[in-house]
């Protein structure tokens, strides 16, 4: 006999954290107020995860509103996609993005290929040093790479197309990229020695060009202006109500593709408004759920970067950076740490924030960083590796000497006597330290990143990582 009560009511409690229930515990009898908790705690868990999933879209309209205002400045009267916003110089103090490297030029553009149709990418010939341009999708996964290992020295051009094309592409290119998503952000990187080559290099840059299919291959003519008023979003870099993040990512991820391996996901934040395409729902307990999901999932963030993977106090780079997949906080923390980071068969970063023994590192006091001999990173030919110091914001660390990073061509650097190196990092420079192994610390919490472009299998299967951090003499 069934001895459960047959009214209605909020007296039990939905859960008992004890013991899992059996299936002839399930109940049918809860009042308003507990089916709305129940309901919360559902919508409150799929918030969470829609928050990881559409943090790096955030990130990426973020940025192309910024791009299209930055554009509007510098290029008055022109459409400003498919037009570079080029930085001329290294990175320094100055710049804001997280991250950033001071080994090459840069430079950023957008397509919206729904409005602007195909458009050829134009890469010049590159043979004297390492080179990329990357193609990444509204959630900054890795559509493509043009480098020297993907594509060779002699350069060319290559059709980039919106999903699902159907068209012919003309004779004479040499590939046709189809995008995952219409709104395409590329990075162009140059790598740069010294500061007498960037007249030459500004060239370079300004020869990596994208080019309207309809003026292609040697007609000289400018894109047709396009509406994207949308994507202008005065003030987006203060968003902080995580209900207007929903707002936004739901719109701008509302009629592209998705994965494969993440098609299950768009249906189930759709069911609580939370996923493409989707209106954030009136209901406030809803709205309250979804608010609470999106702090889980900020609190989620935070742990995973605090913590990760640890070899020798330098976080694991994640094998899967800039991959789509059912990753979700992964995903999230790589781009919240390194945006726009690319896969790992062209480039890895190791991040240390703690020394070998998990000590935070601070600059008031003095480390050291020893490579042995043999122990360099092992990177392919033409690459290079470097090692760059960032506040505990993730940026560049304004100095007396405007050093930020050290790398193999670094003026003054002095070789130990057995062949290894070792980098010094402090507030001040030690006396007996060589001035060109010395890399400037903030006086504070500080993390160093070592980046190691076109790495050799023994970085990518782990068998080489990089030394720990230890607190010097």
């Amino acid at each position: 006999m069934d001895d459960r009560r047959t009214d209605r009511t909020d007296a039990i409690p939905l859960t008992d954290t004890s013991a899992l229930p059996r299936i002839e515990d399930f109940r049918t009898d809860l009042g308003a107020a507990a089916i709305g908790a129940g309901e919360g705690a559902n919508t409150r868990a799929i918030a969470m995860q829609s928050y990881l999933s559409a943090f790096p879209a955030f990130l990426h309209l973020r940025q192309l509103s910024e791009y299209l205002q930055g554009r509007r400045m510098m290029a008055p009267g022109e459409c400003p996609l498919g037009g570079w916003f080029l930085m001329r110089w290294l990175s320094t103090p100055e710049v804001t993005t997280v991250s950033p490297n001071v080994d090459t030029l840069y430079g950023g553009a957008y397509l919206l290929l729904r409005e602007q149709g195909p458009v050829v990418l134009r890469v010049p010939p590159i043979r004297d040093r390492y080179f990329s341009v990357v193609l990444m999708d509204t959630s900054f996964n890795n559509i493509a790479i043009i480098s020297p290992r993907t594509s060779g020295t002699d350069g060319g051009d290559w059709l980039v197309v919106p999903p699902g094309w159907a068209g012919t592409a003309p004779e004479g290119l040499r590939g046709v990229i189809e995008a995952t998503t219409s709104s395409v952000f590329l990075v162009q990187r140059i790598y740069v020695r010294d500061a007498a080559e960037l007249p030459a290099l500004h060239a370079l840059q300004d020869a990596i060009r994208m080019l309207p299919l309809a003026g292609w291959p040697d007609r000289e003519e400018r894109f047709p202006d396009v509406d994207v008023s949308r994507y202008e979003l005065q003030g987006i870099r203060e968003t902080r109500d995580p209900l207007r993040f929903f707002e936004l990512t739901n719109a701008y991820r509302a009629d592209d593709p998705w994965p494969m391996s993440e098609t299950g996901f768009r249906e189930l934040f759709r069911s609580v408004g939370v996923g493409p395409g989707s209106a954030v729902p009136d209901d406030p307990g809803m709205r309250a759920a979804i608010a609470q999901g999106a702090v889980d999932a900020q609190a989620a963030m935070n742990a995973r970067l605090s913590s990760g993977v640890l070899r020798d106090g330098w976080r694991v780079p994640d094998p899967l950076a800039g991959l789509a997949g059912p990753h979700l906080l992964d995903r999230a923390v790589t781009q919240a740490n390194a945006m726009g980071a690319f896969i790992n068969d062209e480039a890895m970063y190791f991040f240390a924030y703690r020394d070998h023994d998990g000590l935070l590192l601070d600059g008031r006091r003095r480390w050291t960083l020893t490579f042995p001999p043999g122990g360099l990173p092992p990177i392919g030919e033409g690459a290079f590796w470097s090692v760059t110091m960032y506040d505990e914001r993730n940026l560049l660390v304004a100095n007396s000497i405007d050093r930020y990073v050290i790398r193999p061509d670094t003026a003054g650097l002095d070789y130990d006597p057995d062949g290894g190196l070792t980098i010094h990092m402090a507030a001040d420079r030690p006396d007996d330290v060589p001035d060109g192994n010395w890399l400037p610390a903030p006086r504070g919490a500080f993390n160093v990143a070592l980046r190691t472009y076109l790495p050799l299998a023994p970085i990518r299967d782990g068998s080489w990582s990089p030394p720990g951090i230890v607190p010097g003499s």
